[in-house]
């Protein structure tokens, strides 16, 4: 079975990028999802810890901007792919992580144009070390990942695409299906040849308390036909059945207690943080004694004050909503 699992990071700031992440997994005949922490340990572990990789709720990693945690797995990951780049810097990430119009989006975009190096408080060392534990392990776990895609939504796109949209809700989903539907593709390449059926799970964070996904995937599938399975506050699923097998999609709540989800939104969540950074240091070479920002409303608005005599176009600096 293949699985896609998304999340996002960012979506309530007024400042700084929406990231939203996602993971493309094969699992061996008869393995679920919700067993993939436990085929994975000792190697990764659900919460902070010095013996494994922490993989669960990306904010509860990241408290009190402490990023050794959410840093070392995201980068050990990555490792394992063969997508880390070294020398290491906020450009060689967001390069391995994102689109190439995400590159050139962040350098247009005031503030985000710099970079800095990496990693901030892990150790490069001891991330290649997990990234070649990870490596042994796909073997003997029957788990392994295939890929890391993300997108990096700056302010200017956002504005324009919740407009569109007529609500963040929607252009969300849209972001997201816009990577699931990407690995979808990749997924049938794999398989062009394939003599025997196989499937593809989908697994999605709810977008903002909604119900109701199947208007957003039909834009998404090149107008697949796809059954309602249930539409309700904790799971709205969808499925599709094709020659090839089935394709599900499921928009959960509490996503993060899936493993695969969980490392979607530490990817997102550490390529915002990253992107902050360089936006906060771009302003305090300007205005020396400026606090920092995580860019939250009311801290936001705050900053936003602050910086207000050096911006002469917003559309480029502040998310409306």
């Amino acid at each position: 079975m293949y699985l896609i699992a998304t999340d996002e990071a960012g979506y309530g700031p007024n400042l700084g990028p929406l990231a939203v992440s996602a993971t493309l997994w094969q699992l061996s005949e008869g393995i679920q999802p919700e067993e993939m922490a436990v085929r994975l340990a000792p190697e990764v572990v659900p919460q902070v810890s010095q013996e494994g990789l922490a993989v669960g709720d990306s904010k509860k990693l990241y408290q009190s901007h402490r990023w050794f945690s959410l840093e070392r797995s995201v980068l050990a990951f990555l490792d394992a792919l063969g997508k880390l780049p070294l020398p290491l810097d906020s450009e060689g990430l967001f390069a391995a992580c994102c689109f190439p119009e995400n590159l050139r989006e962040r350098r247009s975009s005031p503030g985000f144009e710099g970079k800095i190096s990496l990693p901030h408080e892990a150790l490069l060392e001891e991330c290649l070390q997990w990234g070649e534990k990870l490596r042994r392990k796909r073997a003997e776990s029957g788990i392994d990942l295939l890929g890391i895609q993300s997108d990096l939504v700056f302010p200017q796109r956002w504005n324009a695409g919740v407009k569109r949209c007529g609500s963040k809700g929607v252009f969300l989903s849209q972001t997201t299906l816009q990577l699931v539907a990407g690995f979808w593709r990749q997924i049938l390449q794999l398989e062009k040849n394939a003599q025997k059926e196989f499937s593809i799970l989908v697994l999605c964070d709810k977008h903002g308390g909604r119900n109701r996904y199947l208007g957003t995937l039909m834009e998404h599938f090149d107008n697949l036909p796809f059954c309602i399975v249930t539409e309700g506050r904790e799971k709205s699923e969808y499925i599709h059945y094709a020659r090839h097998g089935t394709l599900s999609i499921r928009f959960v709540a509490r996503g993060e207690t899936h493993l695969a989800v969980a490392l979607a939104s530490m990817v997102s969540k550490y390529l915002r943080e990253v992107a902050m950074e360089i936006f906060n240091r771009h302003w305090q070479r300007r205005i020396p004694t400026l606090r920092p920002t995580a860019g939250y409303p009311l801290d936001a608005r705050r900053f936003r004050q602050e910086i207000a005599p050096y911006v002469q176009d917003w559309q480029g600096v502040w998310r409306d909503k």
